[in-house]
């Protein structure tokens, strides 16, 4: 399915690594394993993989320090973070540093696993064709109205509308975690942030 690509797993369970190993490895290029986010960027940096596929609470460094890192060096690097449902705010700093997809765990689905992988490669290649300039302007858009967003909650006194603030947030995160294939990117999501004045 993915024949032409290479796969990096950033995981530290030891069971969701076999499991994904077992769904990946035959399907594509060739398949590399880390077992933190530190092993990771070392893989990274040594084997240059097609994608990374983290995830986000590990030892040593986490998948979004690992990520940071990897986005500094290639922007364009497409990075996939399994995160569960509950990890809001490490999302809005993972949005920030440009993932390019998300995927909640556990993965019970493996067509919302290859599809999410297909449509990353597919945008990853389409931005290979039209440069970094319109990926860019998108990325600084959304990291913009990211900000002004969390700025709006940290500043509101009142606790119920502050609850009513981080419902909007949550609610739009969740959005992004389910939608048909568990994808994000930012030509599609940008109109959709929570407008804030």
């Amino acid at each position: 399915m993915f024949k032409n690509y290479t796969i990096l797993l950033v995981e530290d369970n030891i069971d969701m690594q076999k499991y994904m190993k077992q769904l990946l490895e035959d399907e594509c290029k060739e398949f590399f394993l880390a077992d933190d986010g530190e092993e990771g960027l070392s893989v990274y940096k040594e084997k240059k993989p097609d994608l990374i596929i983290t995830d986000l609470n590990m030892p040593k460094m986490d998948g979004i320090q690992m990520s940071k890192k990897i986005k500094e060096d290639n922007f364009l690097q497409p990075i996939i973070l399994l995160t569960a449902y509950g990890d809001i705010r490490e999302l809005q700093e993972a949005i920030n540093i440009g993932l390019n997809a998300f995927l909640s765990k556990p993965i019970e689905d493996i067509e919302i696993l290859f599809n999410t992988i297909t449509k990353v490669f597919y945008h990853f290649d389409q931005h290979k064709e039209k440069g970094v300039d319109k990926n860019s302007k998108v990325n600084e858009e959304l990291n913009n109205s990211i900000k002004k967003l969390l700025d709006n909650i940290d500043s509101i006194v009142d606790e119920d509308s502050k609850k009513s603030e981080d419902l909007k947030l949550e609610s739009f995160i969740s959005d992004i975690l389910h939608d048909d294939v568990d994808y994000f990117d930012y030509e599609s999501l940008k109109n959709d942030i929570p407008k804030v004045s």
